[in-house]
């Protein structure tokens, strides 16, 4: 039988929305708030870029005016919650969800499988990259080589290795350009960057900003590409036969509200971009239920997360006030 705990507030996912949704709380004197992350490290996507010598740093702290590295970033938020009484629980995954009951099962290698009930869930999962079926404009096989960013990082900030000397990058946004910047500070050479559009879509402010450290080939307007190799990447081919010869290919940006847990408890989600369906005040199709951060759609970066969060907790306090909840 499932272990029992009820929490006044559960936030799903311990990235800066969600920080901010649980110090919010905190502010207001409302608990127990659990704060509970698949990852092993409290910061979200931040987290995985290291702060290294000859790194890159990618991330705007537009209060302050600087530029930092994702782990900085992860360590400020880490610092915040030490100084509240919000309970983290990390490399925990939840399987299941109960809108209804507001309840949700959670797994972890510390604590078995657990049902944690509270009077008001919020999901703060933030965003993933689309996967190659869901991009549609890339095809072929998938060998040893073909990478997201995610994968990426892990393997040049976290183990130190450099996944690809002549890399090919399909995408062209800022998380692209921040790719191919971080591959060539790890001694690639400069990223050949394809995708359909007749320009990058990366605003020309992080092109320049990125251009410090690498000046990637652009190839415009390619409708579909395929991903050659047998049990490793050796090139992509463009629809006019072109083909570019590399040793690793990274699939970067496309985004999409990391919706899963939502659409598993069958909370009201749009299909076609994955996006919740969200009404006044973050509330979600169930009542008690929150979202904050990148889960919203229209992406945005830490610090827009962080403070998004703290809105949330706000509404979050008013929801329990109008539902005569207290803090227990």
């Amino acid at each position: 039988m499932d272990s029992l705990e009820k929490a006044k507030v559960l936030v799903i996912g311990a990235g800066p929305a969600g920080v901010g949704v649980a110090t919010g709380l905190a502010r207001r004197r409302i608990k127990p708030v659990i704060l509970i992350d698949r990852h092993e490290k409290v910061g979200g996507v931040p987290a995985l870029y290291k702060k290294k010598a000859g790194g890159v740093p990618t991330f705007v702290l537009w209060t302050r005016g600087r530029l930092v590295f994702g782990e900085q970033i992860a360590e400020r938020l880490t610092d915040e919650l030490r100084r509240t009484d919000v309970e983290i629980r990390l490399e925990s995954q939840v399987v299941e969800v109960s809108p209804r009951q507001r309840s949700v099962i959670v797994v972890s290698p510390s604590g078995g499988r657990v049902q944690i009930s509270a009077e008001a869930v919020v999901l703060a999962c933030g965003a993933r990259e689309k996967t190659l079926a869901e991009r549609g404009w890339i095809v072929g096989s998938r060998p040893r080589g073909l990478l997201f960013t995610k994968n990426m990082l892990d393997w040049v900030d976290r183990q130190g290795l450099l996944t690809a000397r002549t890399p090919v990058i399909l995408g062209s946004d800022v998380i692209a350009h921040a790719a191919a910047a971080k591959l060539k500070s790890a001694r690639a050479s400069d990223a050949v960057m394809v995708d359909r559009f007749s320009k990058p879509a990366c605003r020309i402010a992080g092109r320049l900003y990125f251009g410090r450290w690498t000046k990637p080939a652009y190839r415009q307007g390619a409708p579909a590409v395929s991903v050659v190799g047998g049990q490793s990447v050796s090139a992509v081919r463009l629809v006019d036969g072109t083909q570019i010869s590399c040793d690793g290919v990274m699939l970067c940006g496309e985004l999409v509200p990391n919706s899963e847990l939502a659409l598993m408890g069958g909370l009201q989600v749009d299909l076609a971009g994955r996006r919740l369906l969200v009404g006044s005040n973050f509330q979600l199709s169930e009542p008690g239920w929150f979202a904050a951060g990148n889960i919203l759609g229209d992406y945005h970066g830490a610090q827009w997360c962080y403070y998004n969060g703290r809105r949330v907790a706000r509404h979050v306090a008013k929801y329990l006030s109008r539902t005569g909840s207290r803090s227990q």
